[in-house]
């Protein structure tokens, strides 16, 4: 038997709070669109730019003496960003079922999806 497993920190209530969500094709999308054109999930030029001014408030490696340059995130930051963007669904969907923004590790069997706070 499979057990999901999910910490849910302050992260991730910020991150669904920006999160753009848009109906595409009949279905709930996580990103906005506009036409054609897709809009990153926190309204950025790409991810990891959204997700660090809405973690850090300002861009990752910010100097204000130097705006003509694009800054590079770190692979360290990128990895974080990949690994909260993926749990954002795990993470609404106990929120959801537990009818609480409650911060802690939360676990539940894969078939039935009942969601416990972990002590």
């Amino acid at each position: 038997m499979s057990v999901l497993k999910i910490e849910i920190t302050e992260e991730h209530l910020k991150l669904l709070k920006y999160l753009n969500w848009s109906l595409k094709d009949n279905l709930v999308s996580n990103v906005g669109h506009d036409g054609d054109s897709e809009i990153p999930p926190f309204g950025e030029n790409n991810l990891y730019d959204g997700m660090a001014l809405v973690l850090n408030g300002k861009p990752e490696n910010f100097d204000p003496f130097n705006t003509e340059e694009e800054l590079e995130h770190s692979e360290e930051f990128k990895a974080k960003c990949e690994k909260l963007y993926s749990e954002l669904p795990l993470a609404l969907e106990v929120i959801l079922q537990k009818q609480s923004f409650g911060l802690g590790t939360f676990k539940a069997k894969y078939h039935d999806r009942v969601w416990k706070r972990v002590q």
